[in-house]
């Protein structure tokens, strides 16, 4: 008899989790047992330093999640063809400049996955340096698990259990379609070229393109709001084009 998946085991299989160069066996297989107790089977591995060993293999729960994970070598790679691309941190950022780390703990982002109509990647990063801040600025937003201010930083797949177990319980409601990846980054790239063409200070360039980047993901926007975006960033290049043409 064949199986049906529930419409929450739908939604978790469009989530992919990005392991980010592993350096122990045993939590990328903590990761992927804990991934098949809470319905997932999409495991991109970035960079792994060492592939376990057949018998590592048989030994972790999660191995036919193991035999079939991606291996890649960047996050760049890891991310093609996602919707969103959600960051993991053990540091959150209470300023309003903190634009690297603004977070959101695993409650609200099961919240707003129930929201969203298109592919999600969770990235876990180092177990002991975590994410880059280039590897920052490819995600949309970040979870953060709050704990004890002596010890705040958790292993990493204590982590991915909390996160995996509050999507678990999440709701299926009306969703959004949110646009692509690839044109959000035009979107985004659009943005940073309108700074340069109107003479924007070239070293607020960079982090001002994070912050719109930053704002705009948070919204979940849909194709058609990309478009519309994108029409008023060129329709805005245009006149400065136009205005710069007269002037000489």
């Amino acid at each position: 008899m064949s199986k049906t998946v529930s419409s929450k085991g739908k939604d978790l299989q469009k989530i992919r989790v990005i392991v980010v160069e592993p350096k122990n066996p045993g939590n990328l297989g903590a990761i992927a047992r804990l991934m098949k107790n809470f319905g997932l089977s999409d495991l991109t591995v970035v960079n792994i330093s060492r592939i376990p060993s057949e018998d590592q293999f048989r030994a972790m729960k999660g191995k036919e999640i193991l035999s079939r994970m991606k291996m890649v070598n960047t996050l760049e790679e890891a991310i093609v063809g996602l919707n969103v691309v959600v960051g993991t941190s053990g540091i959150k950022t209470e300023s309003t400049k903190g634009v690297l780390r603004n977070y959101i703990t695993p409650a609200e982002f099961s919240k707003e996955m129930s929201k969203i109509k298109g592919s999600v990647g969770i990235v876990l990063g180092r177990e002991d340096n975590g994410l880059t801040n280039d590897e920052l600025s490819l995600c949309d937003f970040f979870v953060h698990i709050d704990s004890s201010d002596e010890y705040p930083i958790l292993n990493v797949s204590s982590a991915a259990g909390i996160i995996f177990y509050e999507l678990s319980k999440t709701r299926k409601g009306r969703r959004k379609e949110v646009t692509r990846r690839e044109d959000f980054d035009l979107l985004v790239d659009r943005f940073r070229k309108n700074l340069e063409n109107i003479g924007y200070p070239p070293h607020r360039i960079a982090k001002t393109t994070l912050l719109f980047r930053r704002v705009i993901s948070r919204a979940l926007i849909s194709p058609y709001e990309n478009r519309v975006l994108m029409g008023a960033l060129d329709c805005s290049r245009l006149v400065e084009s136009q205005k710069g043409s007269r002037q000489k």
